[in-house]
Formats: C-alpha cells, sequence, structure tokens
C-alpha cells in the first residue's frame, strides 16, 4: 500500500513539473497550405509578387530539346551503321546478289506489262474524268496551303474528296489489270522474288544482330534514350515548380483584393 501511494506522488509530481516547461502541451502550430506558402514569393520594389521565374523551365526545355535531337543523331547513325554493315555483308553473298538481281529483273518486267494498261486507261473517259478531279483537288489544297488555310477544317472536304478519287482510280486500274492474265502472272513472279530476298536478308540479320558495331550503336542509343527521359523529369519538375508558384502568387493576390492588405506570411 506504502509502495502505490509513493507511485502514485511520483506521477503527480512529475505531471505538475511538465505542466510548468513552456511550449511541453501547447498544440502543434497548423501546417502551411502549400498553395499559400506566401515566403516563396518574389516582391517587387511596391510590395507586389513578381511572376514566377521561368529561368529554371526554360533551360531544363533547353536539355530536353538537346538530348532529343542527340537520340535522334543516335537513331540515325545506328540505323546507318547497321543497314550498311547488312548490305555490305550481304552484297557479298553469291545467292543474295543473285536473288536481289532477279528481283529486280521481275520489277521491271512487271512494270512493262503494266504500261500499256494504264496507256489505255489514260484513253478511258471515265478514267480521264478521274484523272481531271484529281488535279483540280491538289490545285486546290495547294491554294488553301499557300493562303494560309492549311488547317483541318479547310482541307478536309478536299481531302476527302482527293481520297475516294484516288480510291476510284485504283479501283478502276484493279478492274484493267484483271483483264490481262499477262499482269498478274508477273506481279506473282515479282512477289516470289521479293520474298526470297526478304528471307536471306532476314537470316543474315537474325544471325548477326550482335555485330560489335551495332551492339556499339544500340547502346548509343539507350544511352541517349535516358538522357531524354532524365531531361523530360527535370523539365515537368520545372514546370511543376512554376505552377505552384503561379498559385501562391494569385492566392496572395486574391487574399490581398478581398481584405485589402497585404497577407500575412505563411496565413493559412
Amino acid at each position: 500500500m506504502r509502495s502505490a501511494s509513493i507511485l502514485l506522488s511520483t506521477l503527480l509530481i512529475s505531471a505538475a513539473v511538465a505542466a510548468e516547461k513552456p511550449g511541453r502541451n501547447a498544440p502543434a502550430a497548423p501546417a502551411v497550405d502549400p498553395d499559400r506558402d506566401y515566403k516563396r514569393l518574389h516582391m517587387d520594389p511596391a510590395g507586389q509578387p513578381l511572376p514566377a521565374d521561368t529561368a529554371e523551365s526554360d533551360a531544363a526545355k533547353k536539355d530536353l530539346d538537346d538530348a532529343k535531337t542527340a537520340l535522334t543523331k543516335a537513331l540515325g547513325q545506328a540505323t546507318v551503321t547497321t543497314a550498311y554493315q547488312i548490305d555490305n555483308a550481304l552484297f557479298k553473298n553469291e545467292d543474295y546478289r543473285k536473288a536481289a538481281i532477279d528481283l529486280r529483273r521481275a520489277q521491271a518486267e512487271y512494270d512493262t506489262v503494266r504500261a500499256p494498261i494504264f496507256a489505255a486507261l489514260r484513253e478511258d473517259d471515265l478514267y480521264k474524268e478521274l484523272l481531271k478531279q484529281d488535279e483540280e483537288n491538289e490545285k486546290i489544297i495547294r491554294a488553301l496551303v499557300i493562303m494560309g488555310r492549311g488547317n483541318f477544317d479547310w482541307l478536309i472536304p478536299t481531302a476527302t474528296a482527293s481520297l475516294q478519287v484516288h480510291q476510284r482510280m485504283t479501283r478502276e486500274q484493279i478492274i484493267a489489270m484483271a483483264q490481262a492474265p499477262e499482269v498478274e502472272e508477273a506481279r506473282q513472279r515479282m512477289l516470289v522474288a521479293a520474298a526470297k530476298v526478304r528471307g536471306l536478308r532476314g537470316d543474315y540479320v537474325s544471325q548477326n544482330v550482335s555485330a560489335p558495331a551495332a551492339k556499339a550503336a544500340q547502346a548509343d542509343v539507350d544511352d541517349a534514350r535516358q538522357k531524354v527521359r532524365d531531361a523530360q523529369a527535370a523539365y515537368n519538375a520545372a514546370l511543376a515548380k512554376e505552377a505552384q508558384y503561379e498559385r501562391i502568387r494569385l492566392n496572395y493576390l486574391a487574399e490581398q483584393r478581398l481584405t485589402g492588405k497585404a497577407p500575412a506570411i505563411n496565413a493559412k
């Protein structure tokens, strides 16, 4: 019983001492609203908040543009490097050279057998009318662009009409060529030759994707892509920072108009 009394007395004394210490039990200060953190504002000589400084986002935007340019160059270099290696190696291959020659010969033959078909179409009254409509549509589109009216609303009617004319011309060509068996035969020979070239090229690419130069070019592309991602993140962060500053400034001005006096710094 005596021990309990001593313990109770000790607790009461501790509570009393704690209550005498300033600020020990005082309520926490309310947090500042991030959009009313007025201490972040920069003031002009008249005491009015200045607009957000865009220097950081301007610099970040330049870095982003530079990173995108570097990525474009890296992609182009990788494409050129890879294509050059592939073409250089393939044209040393006898089978590929022969297949490529056969394809060019088949394409030339296809163009030759189609030429009389197109010549006859150009004498057909319906096809001549379609050609005339196509030329008129092209003139209208060029004129709209020259007059500064090359936007969607101005171009879409003529562009739609031009597309419809092209579809009708294509249909007439298909019908005419379907009546000439030699055209379809030449087309099939061309498709077979093209398939052989694609097959040989595909086999080579699949077996040589790990060539040192190709790997180095791809590493440059990957590095450039990462720099674009980093620059984009920095630009977004700078824009977000400016946007919040502007919210703070607008809240300050609104409160100033409402109360007729400058708001207290860090007022919630």
